[in-house]
């Protein structure tokens, strides 16, 4: 019976975070109100609140979801014997188009993930800065990273000395920041940036002969 109403749980804060997402992703945050998500994910406000104390929050819990499946796929695609370099672009291909399709929600998760301070004159959800559902978030983006860097170095593409979690974090954030500043039109132009950021950031991470090979050049 607990193990029911755990799941029952579970359920209606997916289904809270998804019906948030679908919302967002028409209308953008400020545009969608919490009475409107109460409606179309069947739940009262008041009880909307219990599960997420604000709009960022609820998109962060889709987003993580999202990311979550992306790693899985990755993983099991290299425990298949993929190439990593595969599995790479297909990972930031995924997340590029992602980037492009919701670029007016990329604002509000690049906050939380940058712990960045909300602009002045935001009010409102837009506002809440969800630090510690950030930093998850961040977390979550960089066990993403993590497997295809780590399967890099077992092939000897990366030194042996780099610091794995490090890498991680670095390429995150500056893939956010590309996507929050970069102005990007469309999918090639996101990946064609990525690509330049993560040559530059893992210049020093290369093996030797790797760099001699110029493997991370397009």
């Amino acid at each position: 019976m607990k193990v029911d109403r755990q799941e029952q749980e579970d359920a209606r804060r997916d289904r809270i975070a998804r019906a948030a997402f679908e919302l967002f992703a028409r209308s953008g945050l400020d545009a969608i109100s919490a009475q409107d998500i109460a409606r179309a994910a069947y739940v009262s406000r008041t009880n909307l609140y219990r599960y997420y104390p604000s709009k960022v929050h609820m998109l962060l819990a889709h987003f993580e979801k999202a990311v979550q499946a992306s790693r899985d796929d990755a993983l099991e695609r290299l425990r298949a014997g993929a190439n990593p370099q595969q599995v790479w672009d297909k990972v930031t291909g995924r997340m590029a188009d992602l980037g492009v399709r919701y670029r007016h929600l990329v604002g509000a998760v690049g906050q939380a993930v940058l712990g960045a301070a909300p602009d002045a004159g935001q009010s409102g959800a837009t506002a809440d800065r969800a630090p510690g559902d950030g930093l998850r978030t961040a977390l979550t983006l960089a066990a993403l990273v993590q497997p295809v860097l780590l399967a890099m170095q077992t092939q000897g593409r990366l030194r042996p000395e780099a610091n794995i979690n490090m890498l991680s974090v670095l390429l995150v954030d500056a893939f956010i920041l590309a996507l929050l500043h970069g102005g990007h039109r469309d999918q090639r132009e996101v990946l064609r940036d990525w690509q330049d950021r993560f040559s530059l950031l893992m210049h020093g991470a290369l093996a030797p002969e790797s760099t001699a090979r110029g493997e991370l050049k397009d």
